[in-house]
């Protein structure tokens, strides 16, 4: 009776450890991300916004155009799903009538990360962003992550803050002797908001 019982015990637990494997194989399958085409990708957006949480102040732009590349493949959550190699930024202004410039730095393309998916949504973040603020009496630096989503439906890159991401963009340095007029400080969060077209069409997918 005791091996009987010995026998159906060692069974039950393969029969499990096998489901466990099973499950975990199947887990590991969904983590496979398809981007068709993938690819070199052009971008472009009509009004950008950037806002300081701290007061409600925006720097706010005409325009954007953004290319780089898009992986057709990759695994893992989050996935790194492309680069932004290029971005430009048109017409920008805020607060008091003045004009400023958003030239992109560091040393690495930001990267297009994706979390999640649903109803042919992806929802990321933009990774590695840094950019340089630059006006009359102004000069700061943005670094960070910007959260967002990919839409299949309408080819739409949207970096859009959300709550509770884990991402977001950080003021990590002012000049002192150009500090924006106190309207923006060192350590301040700011949000950016944008709808970028993409070209060619992209249809992002985890399998």
């Amino acid at each position: 009776m005791r091996r009987r019982v010995s026998g159906i015990v060692a069974t039950s637990a393969a029969a499990a450890l096998a489901l466990g494997f099973t499950a975990m194989s199947a887990s590991a399958e969904q983590q496979e991300w398809i981007v068709d085409p993938g690819g070199v990708y052009e971008a472009t957006a009509g009004t950008t916004v950037l806002t300081n949480t701290a007061n409600g102040v925006q720097l706010t732009c005409t325009g954007s155009d953004a290319n780089g590349v898009l992986e057709s493949s990759a695994s893992g959550t989050p996935a790194q799903l492309g680069t932004i190699e290029n971005i430009t930024f048109d017409d920008c202004s805020g607060p008091l009538g003045l004009s400023f410039g958003v030239v992109p730095g560091g040393n690495e393309a930001w990267t297009i990360n994706g979390e999640s998916y649903a109803d042919g949504v992806t929802t990321g973040y933009i990774g590695g962003v840094v950019a340089t603020l630059t006006g009359i009496g102004c000069e700061a630096t943005v670094e960070g992550e910007a959260p967002g989503t990919y839409d299949n439906a309408t080819n739409t890159l949207a970096p859009a803050p959300r709550t509770g991401s884990g991402h977001e963009l950080v003021v990590t340095s002012v000049d002192p002797s150009a500090n924006c007029f106190g309207l923006i400080s060192e350590g301040d969060v700011v949000t950016f908001e944008a709808e970028y077209s993409v070209s060619p069409a992209q249809q992002v997918s985890l399998q």
